[in-house]
């Protein structure tokens, strides 16, 4: 019953906007690859490589932060990967140089877990008997924010310098940080024992063990 109560209607379409939200900063990047190499007089191939050092952030933020998830409080963790978040994509709006612009854009992809975070904790709060349709809510945040992030990057981008799409982003964050710490649900775990060593390794038996989780990695 407690999990009913703090899982609401409304705190589950919180936790899909904020996954939408934070998943949109890894794509912001596509359709102004040319504007980015023309601000910084680079090739486009030098850019694509900066784009996929996004990716390559969020790569190593899903091995080595999300794990976090088990050990440490989540309302607290979410909260504060949003935070670095911020700071990456103010860093990235104010880059003075690719290399600069290079290293903003790989922390915004270890710092854009969150979604990763906020997912399972929608599972645990959900009653056992809505977990699918939770879970099937939550997700639709997600890939609309995958959707919708590169036209409203390309929008942004045909209009204002693309370093406000950046700015534009960090602000919208720093509102959705305010309004989950006002209305994120609070784990109702208490700080775990485990050890961050033994997570990590425990997840290569985890993946050879489940079928559907091979299948997910390999889709991802």
């Amino acid at each position: 019953m407690e999990s009913q109560k703090e899982l609401s209607g409304k705190t589950v379409l919180l936790m899909a906007i904020a996954t939408g939200i934070i998943v949109a900063n890894l794509n912001y990047i596509q359709p102004i690859e040319g504007l980015i190499a023309t601000s910084f007089q680079v090739s486009k191939a030098a850019v694509g490589v900066v784009a996929m050092l996004t990716q390559l952030g969020y790569a190593f933020g899903l091995l080595f932060i999300v794990p976090l998830g088990d050990i440490f409080n989540r309302y607290h963790l979410i909260q504060i990967m949003l935070s670095l978040s911020i700071l990456a994509l103010l860093l990235a709006f104010w880059a003075p140089s690719l290399i600069i612009f290079g290293t903003a854009s790989l922390l915004v992809g270890i710092t854009s877990v969150a979604p990763q975070i906020i997912i399972p904790y929608a599972a645990y709060l959900a009653p056992s008997l809505h977990q699918g349709k939770v879970l099937g809510n939550v997700l639709s945040g997600l890939l609309t924010g995958i959707l919708l992030s590169r036209s409203v990057s390309g929008l942004l981008g045909s209009f204002l310098s693309w370093q406000y799409v950046y700015l534009i982003a960090a602000i919208i964050c720093t509102i959705l940080l305010g309004v989950l710490h006002a209305f994120l649900p609070r784990d109702p775990r208490s700080h775990q024992t485990m050890h961050y060593g033994k997570v990590l390794a425990s997840l290569p038996k985890l993946l050879a063990k489940e079928k559907h989780l091979q299948g997910s990695a390999i889709m991802n």
